[in-house]
């Protein structure tokens, strides 16, 4: 999924995310790369899944590292 594709449907973002962290997995590759360590579909789909809790299930599910500034949903504790 890119910043110009039409849908935007969360479902669909998050499918999308999920599959491209799927192809990168144990350093495979998706459609996008040119060199998988500077593929922009790639760092978006970890930006992307990083942000919401099921997103980092599969993250550590797939044992990709989830990034150390991600933000959450939950909000700040009081």
């Amino acid at each position: 999924m890119s910043p110009i594709d039409d849908s935007y449907h969360p479902a669909d973002v998050f499918d999308s995310a999920r599959r491209t962290a799927q192809q990168h997995a144990n350093g495979g590759h998706c459609f996008n790369c040119t060199d998988s360590r500077a593929c922009a579909q790639y760092a978006w789909a970890l930006d992307e899944l990083s942000r919401h809790p099921g997103g980092r299930d599969v993250l550590k599910e797939l044992q990709i590292p989830v990034p150390v500034e991600a933000p959450t949903e939950e909000g700040q504790q009081r």
